[in-house]
């Protein structure tokens, strides 16, 4: 199902074609984008609290039904505001949706808790990079309609066949779990719901939070500069490849090492390559040394997308994982938004190594959060 809600992230690829047929500036095409991000992080937000309380197997069903209406409006815009709708509100918020859906299941496993959640945030990062070339013969063998009817039908059913293999009631999604909540979790008095329920938690959500959209910021930054952190305009190609390669190789190599591990050693070694790597783009002019910098600023980042679920899943009882995950994913939207645009402003004023050096010191700021997040998870016995 990860794989299947990833076209949100092939924007590139089609939205040449996209401003083209619909007579309108790439910046303003682009708002379409800008509204799938955000849309995406409420649908996470959302997604997480739905997951807590409806079985994924039902809301598989709604993520395809998102998908499929997404892309079918994309198909057939005539205007700008029915793109917006169409790809940034229902396809953005349908794979937000499916994407909290799908790590709640895997950050909920009673064992191999890393694995299961590589295999699934991996499988998210694969599915951009293995449609993209498939969308760029589409567009050549059956236009910009035919190609997004194309997708509407191919991902629309693997969502479908997905569900078939999901837990069809919440029980058996809590299941999953054979850990017990912590101790202040207790009470005489009836559950709280929804976000209340997580006042408990507040601390190590907090510290989650943080180290998460620290941790990611560097990345983000960097997936839209990448050729300018690359020294040369020959170097820039290379430098998308890289961070993508890393972060999909982060992602899947993560897990299986927290498992081994465990997901706090992990993050402090991720934190140590992101110091090193925000440095060298700092200290080395070669390209050599930039490119290198950014493949391993992509695995940090895919690395960190799978421990920080297992920092929450670390911290909080299996039934309120979706809602508190949800809640730390917020601060990746803001940063995802934000992080880009100034670091375009700085850079017009200082250049692309100052930009650096601000990261360096964003992932000494990681660092920092990930003592905190390893500190609240021996306040709370886990």
């Amino acid at each position: 199902m990860d794989f299947a809600v990833s076209p949100l992230f092939l924007w590139d690829a089609f939205s040449g074609v996209l401003s083209s047929e619909l007579q309108v500036s790439s910046p303003s095409s682009s708002l379409a984008y800008a509204v799938g991000l955000a849309a995406f992080t409420a649908g996470v937000l959302v997604g997480g609290r739905l997951a807590d309380a409806v079985a994924p197997r039902r809301l598989a069903l709604v993520v395809g039904g998102g998908v499929v209406l997404g892309l079918a409006a994309t198909a057939s815009a005539e205007s700008l505001p029915v793109l917006v709708l169409g790809f940034g509100v229902v396809l953005g918020g349908a794979t937000g949706l499916g994407y909290a859906t799908a790590v709640r299941v895997a950050g909920t496993a009673a064992t191999k808790r890393g694995s299961a959640v590589a295999v699934v945030v991996s499988a998210y990062a694969a599915g951009a990079v293995v449609l993209a070339p498939v969308v760029d013969v589409l567009l050549g063998v059956v236009g910009r309609a035919g190609m997004f009817a194309v997708l509407a039908v191919l991902l629309g059913g693997l969502v479908v066949c997905a569900s078939a293999l999901l837990p069809d009631t919440v029980a058996s999604a809590r299941s999953l779990s054979a850990e017990p909540a912590p101790a202040e979790a207790s009470s005489t008095e009836p559950a709280a719901t929804g976000l209340a329920a997580l006042r408990p938690y507040s601390r190590p959500i907090l510290a989650s939070w943080t180290m998460f959209w620290l941790g990611s910021a560097p990345a983000l930054v960097a997936f839209g500069h990448a050729g300018d952190f690359a020294r040369t305009p020959e170097s820039a190609i290379a430098a998308v490849v890289l961070l993508n390669a890393g972060n999909f190789l982060g992602r899947l190599a993560a897990g299986p090492v927290a498992d081994r591990i465990g997901h706090v050693p992990a993050l402090h070694a991720t934190a140590a390559a992101l110091v090193g790597a925000c440095l060298t783009l700092v200290l080395v002019a070669r390209p050599a040394g930039a490119l290198a910098a950014l493949l391993v600023l992509g695995a940090q980042y895919g690395a960190v997308s799978v421990l920080t679920p297992m920092a929450v899943a670390d911290t909080v009882p299996a039934d309120r994982f979706g809602t508190a995950y949800g809640a730390v994913f917020s601060g990746w939207g803001v940063v995802g938004l934000a992080g880009p645009v100034g670091a375009a402003w700085m850079a017009t004023a200082t250049g692309y190594p100052a930009v650096a050096g601000v990261l360096a010191g964003v992932a000494a700021l990681f660092w920092a959060a990930v003592v905190w997040v390893s500190s609240t998870r021996s306040a709370t016995g886990r």
